[in-house]
């Protein structure tokens, strides 16, 4: 897990809570300033529930009006029939049949155009999937097996490793800030559907690599891995990752008891309508905002909103949303940023049984992911934008939308995708012959990258990606077209407890 999230603040807090290393954060502009577009539109690849459907939003579009149109020509040739019916037999009842036939036979035919195209679709994404699966195979029996050759030559790589970065000009500040200018400058290494696939790889082989320099096998892998029975994946590798980290004398990626304290309680005029308005209303200052909504004789609902990835220090300091809780999050872990927030929904009153929407952004999405998975809450809907929290195994019956670009590798570092009820959204940010920003790093991850797509999602018409979106508008606003009800917002912070 690299610093490449934003939207946050620089941690602060007492002076004895900042002796771990600093990381710089890089600030995103704020949600609510105006975007404007930056990217092409490219397509809205759509994935709908565990079907192995896959096409652009537009085909999707195209396929109910295929039936409709059908059944429009279908409708016409039972009226024509009807008609030659109360004509006498003659050459006008003749062509009147006629008509009927070619009405019939040309309904049939647009059908088996719809079938046709939806199982082209099927069938190329099955494909697809299949020689990913294969891939996949093969790149985690090639990682144990070449850990297991390079064993012996780790030491050397390693001290060679360090001895030339030791040698680098200038101090570990310095340096630092010299790759990170060199990746600003060339945003395209890491801006690209191939590297995510490359990070998406390493991830999922780190405990491939480590059982093979053990000395196990590569098939050993291979069968308890993710084409086998699943037990090792990206969990086990970021569990591997935190308990290096642990042993090392700084205790790097360990977990501390956290605190959430409420900082703010204010009415709130509106509902967010859409996804664009309800990406903006992920916090960048304060890390859970909650939307309590009443109505006259209901019980009441709950909007939770999850920031980002505040600070990336590997060494927890105060800040609850940093790299060790992205890393216990994979991991499948009770991160801080995790217990902070469902601390926050207890304080606010949410019971077991109240229902529950989660939106979140970066690890924020990671977080509703979590909550969502926990079986804790009562969720009722589900949507993030570019969270890696794709290894997380959700409850059947959990639907909304999962948006991602392809060619953001922080979505990779979550590892394959689970089989979800919610329908996933992908799209390239920055497609072939776009200018890519060099303000910030990894572009495709940024939130203003985001807002375009929630933009480009609000205009979406395939059923599939509406249904998600409208049972989300009317989640809240079933209880804001009533006479007398109220939306309060609840801002909460909170900070970690050394220990």
């Amino acid at each position: 897990m690299l610093p490449v999230e934003t939207g946050g603040r620089t941690a602060t807090g007492p002076a004895s809570m900042q002796t771990a290393p600093a990381a710089t954060t890089l600030l995103d502009p704020p949600p609510a300033a105006p975007v404007p577009d930056i990217t092409p539109a490219s397509p809205l690849l759509v994935r709908s529930g565990r079907s192995t459907l896959v096409a652009t939003d537009a085909l999707l579009a195209h396929l109910p009006e295929l039936d409709a149109f059908a059944d429009a020509i279908e409708a016409d040739a039972h009226r024509i029939a009807v008609l030659a019916l109360e004509t006498p037999h003659g050459i006008v009842r003749s062509r009147l049949d006629r008509c009927e036939a070619t009405g019939i036979g040309l309904a049939d035919e647009v059908r088996t155009l719809r079938r046709a195209i939806a199982l082209a679709q099927s069938s190329y994404e099955l494909g697809e999937r299949t020689v990913m699966s294969l891939q996949d195979a093969a790149s985690a029996w090639v990682s144990g097996a070449l850990a297991r050759l390079a064993l012996p030559f780790l030491p050397m790589l390693g001290v060679g490793a360090a001895v030339t970065w030791m040698r680098l000009p200038g101090d570990e500040a310095h340096k630092k800030a010299a790759v990170q200018r060199w990746l600003l400058t060339h945003p395209g290494v890491i801006t690209s559907p191939e590297f995510s696939t490359v990070v998406r790889r390493v991830v999922s082989n780190t405990d491939d690599a480590v059982l093979g320099a053990a000395g196990l096998p590569p098939w050993v892998s291979m069968v308890l891995g993710e084409q086998g029975l699943g037990v090792l994946g990206v969990d086990t590798s970021a569990s591997a990752v935190i308990a290096l980290g642990t042993a090392t004398p700084g205790r790097a990626f360990h977990e501390t008891l956290v605190r959430v304290e409420r900082v703010a309680v204010a009415p709130t005029a509106t509902a967010p309508v859409g996804a664009a308005e309800r990406l903006e209303r992920v916090p960048a200052e304060q890390q859970v905002r909650i939307e309590r909504y009443t109505a006259p004789g209901e019980p009441p609902r709950y909007v939770v909103y999850i920031a980002p990835t505040q600070t990336f220090s590997p060494i927890a300091a105060d800040e609850p949303w940093d790299l060790t809780s992205n890393v216990a999050g994979v991991a499948g872990l009770p991160a801080g940023s995790i217990r902070a927030t469902e601390q926050a929904m207890a304080d606010v009153g949410i019971e077991p049984d109240s229902e529950v929407v989660l939106v979140g952004f970066s690890q924020g999405g990671l977080v509703a992911d979590a909550v969502a998975a926990s079986g804790n809450w009562n969720t009722v809907g589900l949507e993030t934008y570019g969270d890696p929290g794709g290894g997380i195994e959700l409850p059947e019956g959990i639907h909304g939308v999962a948006v991602r670009h392809s060619d953001d590798f922080v979505v990779a570092t979550g590892g394959a995708q689970h089989p979800t009820d919610r329908t996933i959204v992908e799209r390239r940010a920055y497609p072939e012959g776009a200018v890519i920003p060099t303000d910030l790093p990894v572009p495709a991850h940024q939130r203003r990258a985001y807002a375009e797509t929630a933009r480009l999602l609000d205009a979406a018409q395939s059923p599939e990606v509406r249904a998600e979106l409208d049972a989300l508008d009317a989640f809240t606003h079933e209880y804001t077209s009533r006479e007398g009800a109220q939306i309060t917002t609840f801002s909460y912070r909170a900070e970690r407890v050394p220990n």
